[in-house]
């Protein structure tokens, strides 16, 4: 562990000084433990631990307005439940973990069990829907490797990216056909995107930003 841990910054002050995107070579194991002890998020993918740079108001607002939405839709389906970025999603234990900026689950979490044998409350591998704000940093890694491990989740319906640089979102639906999934874009902030049957405003997403007007 001491070999991976001199290449993580292990402080948010030092996160902030690195370069945006930090890969460093690691196991299962190793990326458990370290995620327990840094206070900021890091994700596993391939053998690397993955650390992004840190998120800005602008998307940090952006995701409470998508937690509003999501929540005022849902809110009368007690079954669903949205869940914030703290919780991980797992795709195989071992194979991936992200921290989606939103998550939605229908009916009970599944859990992850960690390699000592406990089992993590806070990691989940059957979400319905989750959602990523794109940043300049981000958008590559969230729509290359993130999309790639998500739509391996069985339990997936719905993948949202939303744009925090530009009136922008896309929506990935899996369909009746085995691993298919279309694709719709919208631009506009008299878009309403579709989430399955749930519509979402672009305008209402875009609220207090400078695209709001």
């Amino acid at each position: 562990m001491e070999a991976t841990t001199i290449l993580i910054p292990m402080t948010l002050a030092e996160r902030g000084a690195a370069p945006d995107e930090v890969r460093v070579s690691a196991t299962w194991d190793e990326y458990v433990e370290l995620a327990e002890e840094i206070p900021y998020n890091i994700e596993f993918l391939n053998g690397e631990i993955i650390s992004m740079s840190q998120a800005t108001d602008l998307h940090g607002q952006l995701i409470a307005q998508l937690i509003t939405l999501f929540n005022n839709l849902l809110d009368e389906q007690p079954d669903y439940r949205v869940l914030g970025s703290s919780v991980k999603i797992c795709i195989a234990e071992g194979g991936a973990e992200f921290n989606a900026d939103l998550s939605v689950v229908r009916g009970p979490s599944e859990y992850v069990t960690l390699p000592g044998g406990k089992v993590s409350t806070a990691r989940i591998k059957n979400p319905e829907i989750v959602v990523e704000v794109l940043s300049k940093s981000t958008k590559a890694y969230d729509q290359s490797d993130k999309l790639d491990q998500y739509r391996l989740i069985p339990s997936l319906r719905h993948i949202l990216f939303v744009s925090q640089d530009a009136v922008f979102a896309r929506v990935y639906s899996r369909t009746d056909k085995p691993d298919q999934w279309v694709d719709t874009d919208y631009r506009l902030l008299t878009d309403i995107i579709l989430v399955g049957e749930m519509e979402l405003p672009m305008q209402k997403i875009y609220r207090k930003t400078p695209f709001s007007a």
